[in-house]
């Protein structure tokens, strides 16, 4: 297929590594002559970047490249992801003519490119049995003001809840020395703030680095740019690594996503997690103790099929100290294929609802507060592309989103404001007490 002035369109569902990978993509079609489009309709080619992480997430995906073989002006939609490695022979579509997984999601625009009238193209393999690590040395970042770039890939660990293993495969890192190219030109390129990001990123290992070398390497170079760190498994950080991105708070953004999944030891054991709570809440302690006012947020899935009422309640109780600053929770869900699936479900669909419900409740006590606790102080802000006319959104270094009424261009520019207020879980800060300042 000619690319040349073709229109095309990328849905990117699920985790940051996703939106990473969609970026690549986004670069290899323009380097073919193809022509991105903000909006779906307008779209001769459809780019489906689908998740599994969650019956949710199959369900979204499976919606998504139905909407975009709906769409009239389409002629071909590509399928990759998680959902097409792990679903392949569900995805049954005209228009869709190419399928790959999590492996080749570099190679989208040569696929494409070499697409015969006529044809289909599906290549799913077992990335179990993958140990070379795949990314887009050259991405686009058209569509961010943040650049996240993808440092590992894959999972060792089965957890019982849990298929990644099977649609990621085992863990593998990017060299270290592509990395710190990665940044060096990124920063070279105005990025103030990238984003480390990976299915396990703490098991980052490139032959005998590992992820604190790689932290201090990052650590000590030149420039004026901030790093987040996407999400950490519990068991895979210590001491050592906080203390390094608690050391140099310009550089390390202070906000930490703790992988928790429930606050019940019990529950953790049956879940195959490699941790109990109190470790756990070591690791939050520690970082509180060198970070006041750290973000820590995390994962939480509610009604494990064999948590009991006194289990959750004590995940309750457990994490009304814990007080994160958010929670991303998730009501468990069977998944094919894993070790839960064959559990005894002995909560049930309407227990499960109302569990949920508390813990939503309990997350949005915490988030408030924490925000509240905000108010009157000083935060640093980089703004991104703007709202709505006269509001003006960033992040913190926090995480949590500040927003600013002003018609002026604030975007990819860092200013330290004064926050005054909370509105719909964003701060709001004061234009009048701002000032623009380098990292």
């Amino acid at each position: 297929m000619n690319l040349k002035n073709k229109t095309f369109f990328i849905k990117s569902l699920g985790c940051r590594v996703n939106l990473f990978e969609s970026n690549g993509v986004l670069k290899q079609l323009s380097d073919l002559g193809a022509i991105y489009v903000d909006n779906e309709s307008n779209a001769e080619i459809i780019v489906i970047n689908t998740c599994s992480v969650t019956n949710k997430a199959d369900s979204k995906s499976r919606y998504e490249i139905n909407k975009a073989c709906n769409s009239e002006k389409c002629e071909l939609v590509v399928v990759i992801g998680c959902y097409s490695q792990l679903n392949a022979k569900e995805i049954v579509n005209d228009k869709v003519k190419i399928i790959i997984g999590t492996a080749y999601k570099s190679e989208v625009g040569s696929l494409i490119k070499e697409l015969k009238p006529k044809q289909t193209i599906k290549k799913i393999i077992n990335v179990r049995k993958e140990n070379k690590f795949e990314a887009d040395k050259e991405a686009d970042y058209r569509l961010n003001t943040r650049a996240f770039v993808k440092i590992q890939d894959g999972c060792n660990f089965m957890c019982s809840y849990c298929l990644i293993p099977y649609a990621r495969g085992v863990q593998r890192s990017m060299p270290d020395g592509e990395l710190i190219e990665t940044i060096k030109n990124l920063v070279a390129n105005n990025f103030k703030e990238i984003i480390l990001t990976g299915v396990n990123t703490a098991g980052y290992k490139y032959k005998n680095v590992t992820f604190y070398d790689i932290l201090k390497k990052i650590d000590k170079l030149d420039g004026d740019f901030r790093i987040r760190i996407s999400s950490l498994e519990p068991f895979q950080i210590n001491a050592k690594i906080i203390k390094l991105l608690t050391s140099n708070k310009e550089r390390w953004c202070q906000s930490f996503h703790l992988c928790l999944q429930s606050a019940d030891n019990t529950v953790l054991k049956a879940m195959n997690r490699r941790y109990t709570f109190e470790k756990f809440f070591s690791l939050v302690k520690l970082i509180r103790k060198y970070s006041k006012n750290a973000s820590i947020t995390t994962d939480y899935i509610v009604g494990f099929p064999t948590e009991t009422l006194k289990q959750f309640e004590n995940s309750v109780k457990n994490l009304k100290t814990i007080k994160f600053s958010d929670m991303h929770i998730f009501p468990y869900s069977p998944r094919k294929d894993t070790a839960a699936e064959k559990l005894d479900d002995i909560v049930g669909s309407t227990e499960r609802t109302k569990r949920f419900k508390i813990i939503d409740k309990l997350n949005i006590t915490c988030r408030r507060k924490y925000l509240k606790s905000f108010v009157g102080e000083d935060v640093d802000v980089l703004f991104e592309k703007p709202k709505s006319s006269g509001l003006q959104v960033g992040h913190s270094n926090f995480f949590f989103k500040v927003q600013v009424n002003t018609n002026e261009d604030l975007t990819n520019r860092l200013f330290r404001i004064r926050i005054i207020d909370i509105k719909d879980d964003e701060l709001v800060g004061n234009h009048f007490l701002m000032h623009e300042k380098n990292i």
